[in-house]
């Protein structure tokens, strides 16, 4: 059987203008690219404001795994960029906000700057599409 690679992606595509895909589903996983603040406009949303550009891109991140058939509680993975690692202590808040028990295996990784200047976060991820997450 030949692997297949199924592209996913919200509509509107914020991302399109920027020449990737959002997420590609293959087989029961999900392999969603970063996601950060910025609207289905294709806007920033939140420049300076951490909290609601954390929301925006969690909402984002949540967008894309429903277009693929997932959501947030099948997260296994998430990799999330932070220009400011002060915001730590934020995002055990957010984890706790957005996902569920167990939570994902998480790396987060500071960074000097993100695809566009105003952005201070952006999260990329693999999902189960089916199936359980076993804690």
């Amino acid at each position: 059987m030949v692997q297949q690679a199924i592209r996913i992606k919200t509509d509107p595509d914020p991302y399109e203008a920027f020449r990737l895909a959002q997420a590609y589903r293959v087989d029961n996983m999900i392999y969603v690219s970063g996601q950060a603040a910025i609207n289905m406009q294709g806007e920033v949303v939140g420049a300076g404001d951490f909290d609601a550009q954390a929301d925006q891109t969690f909402e984002n991140l949540q967008a894309v795994l429903r277009a693929g058939g997932s959501d947030l509680s099948k997260i296994i993975k998430v990799t999330i960029f932070l220009k400011n690692m002060g915001n730590f202590g934020k995002i055990v808040g957010l984890r706790e906000k957005y996902f569920t028990p167990p939570y994902p295996a998480d790396t987060i990784v500071e960074i000097t700057g993100l695809a566009l200047p105003e952005l201070e976060i952006e999260i990329e991820a693999m999902a189960f599409v089916e199936g359980e997450i076993i804690g």
